[in-house]
């Protein structure tokens, strides 16, 4: 009897570690914490993308997600990868003080966040399931991961309620875009397992609701039909690009989309079929992405928008116009969104002051010297 009972113990044992190292340390249960509108049918997201920082951030790139706090006292803050450097082999610890730095100014304001992968963000060796277990560890993380064998890590959605909380009002599809395509070479993209899980969510919740479900989609690289929404030119056009079989010049259709237009737009070379499944699913008022520095605008493509956010980073590539965008839903017009960028220079001034700012507090100094800044900078407002 008792040798039966030892067994059975051991193989009890046996069981739990197997259950233990087969199972994400990471949440994939959805949150607690639910989203609403508010008491007059709002809800503000605040979109911080390319924030590429390392264990010592940029003090102009906190500084000005600081005031962006303050100033839009969001409902809910979305990072839209490249949320870390990569690159090197910085190990895990320095890997959870990188996600530190960018989540503090959220988490102790109290304010919830959600987050996407982009192509760097695992470079430094430290898998993105072990980043989204750090991510977790903050209060206010919406982040999870409910199907861990789909392709990437961390494709999942957010339903925003009704204010009188009887319905899904408004949904947040939050997709890994993933990093590399390593047999062609250039970028991944949503794989059509992604694809396949949002379509039957898609359908389930519409079924849930009572009809289609108004929503965005919030990734880290654009999909490739975001050429659209450029300028179609002759071949041979100087300057002009060859891509996805037209030939584009490096300017955006003003009849299509209006904002900046920096850099080429860098989708993947392959076409995954992600436009085409949101398309014919239509439920997707605009795709939100990040990865092109300085590129800022909104397009619209046979009725999806492109919504192209600038960096916000001081450690990347980037020009003057770093800064974040602001989407405002509306439960009453669920349909439609109102959003703007608003930029460092908004907060510091366009002067002299606000140079100074932006070229002392955006270098190395400012992590170790920031009182000195504070000091030259109110000088010069005075006399600016």
């Amino acid at each position: 009897m008792k040798k039966n009972f030892m067994s059975t113990l051991s193989l009890l044992l046996v069981l739990s570690l197997v259950f233990l190292v087969a199972s994400p340390a990471y949440a994939v249960a959805s949150p607690a914490v639910s989203l609403s509108f508010n008491s007059e049918g709002k809800f503000k997201i605040i979109q911080f993308t390319d924030t590429q920082d390392d264990y010592m951030p940029r003090e102009a790139m906190i500084r000005l997600m600081n005031k962006a706090l303050d100033a839009e006292n969001p409902d809910l803050v979305v990072f839209t990868g490249d949320n870390i450097t990569g690159g090197g082999s910085p190990g895990k610890f320095l890997t959870s003080v990188a996600i530190k730095s960018i989540i503090t100014p959220v988490a102790t304001r109290g304010i919830p966040f959600a987050m996407v992968f982009g192509n760097h963000d695992s470079e430094g060796g430290i898998a993105k399931e072990t980043q989204l277990e750090m991510y977790q560890k903050f209060p206010g993380c919406l982040a999870y991961d409910p199907e861990p064998d789909l392709y990437g890590c961390a494709t999942y959605n957010l339903p925003i309620k009704s204010s009188d909380g009887s319905k899904d009002a408004f949904n947040l599809w939050l997709m890994d875009s993933n990093e590399n395509d390593r047999i062609n070479g250039g970028y991944d993209w949503v794989h059509e397992d992604q694809l396949d899980w949002y379509k039957a969510k898609s359908i389930a919740l519409e079924q849930a609701n009572g009809g289609l479900v108004p929503s965005l989609m919030f990734q880290h690289i654009v999909v490739p039909e975001v050429y659209e929404l450029l300028k179609e030119v002759p071949a041979g056009t100087e300057g002009a690009s060859l891509r996805f079989g037209k030939t584009w010049a490096l300017e955006l259709n003003p009849a299509m989309a209006q904002g900046t237009l920096a850099e080429w737009p860098c989708p993947p070379d392959t076409n995954g079929g992600q436009f085409q499944a949101v398309f014919e699913r239509g439920d997707v008022l605009g795709i939100a992405t990040g990865h092109d520095h300085v590129n800022d605008f909104v397009g619209t493509y046979k009725g999806i928008d492109f919504i192209q956010t600038p960096g916000i980073g001081f450690q990347t590539y980037g020009s003057k116009d770093r800064g974040f965008r602001v989407i405002i839903l509306d439960e009453n017009d669920a349909w439609n969104y109102e959003t703007y960028t608003p930029t460092f220079f908004d907060y510091y001034g366009t002067g002299l002051a606000g140079e100074f700012a932006y070229a002392y507090f955006g270098s190395p100094i400012a992590s170790f010297l920031p009182f000195v800044g504070d000091i030259l900078y109110a000088i010069l407002k005075i006399f600016s």
